[in-house]
């Protein structure tokens, strides 16, 4: 799913097993890296942190917990070295529900002043 190579277990704090789900940045989110001002370290990618945003807010909207039936663990890579978020999932089923629910068709933009302004919500 989403080119995402899924091998990692990871146990919760009940020891069941966890598991590891793959999905490509770009598949989240089209939003540019970093804003066109000053900001050193605190100018971040703002691009993984809006793919995190979508991936998680949609999987609220499944009627799932974060913190319970999954949680964003960390930055990684599929097997072609492109961004992924990597989530710790209870069940694989919530990949497939994902891949159907997930949208990217927000638009976000940022000035050339450092704004940041929505000009396209999700349909």
């Amino acid at each position: 799913m989403y080119g995402g190579l899924r091998s990692r277990k990871v146990y919760c704090s009940k020891g069941k097993h966890l598991k590891e789900l793959k999905i490509k940045e770009k598949r989240a989110t089209t939003r540019k890296g970093y804003l066109p001002i000053g900001g050193g370290a605190l100018n971040a990618s703002y691009t993984f942190v809006d793919a995190v945003a979508n991936v998680c807010s949609t999987m609220g909207n499944m009627g799932l917990v974060y913190g319970k039936d999954y949680y964003w663990a960390y930055h990684g890579y599929d097997k072609d070295m492109e961004d992924c978020i990597t989530l710790m999932v209870k069940d694989d089923k919530y990949s497939t529900a994902l891949h159907l629910k997930l949208k990217n068709n927000h638009r976000i933009k940022h000035t050339k002043d450092g704004d940041v302004t929505l000009i396209k919500e999700t349909t």
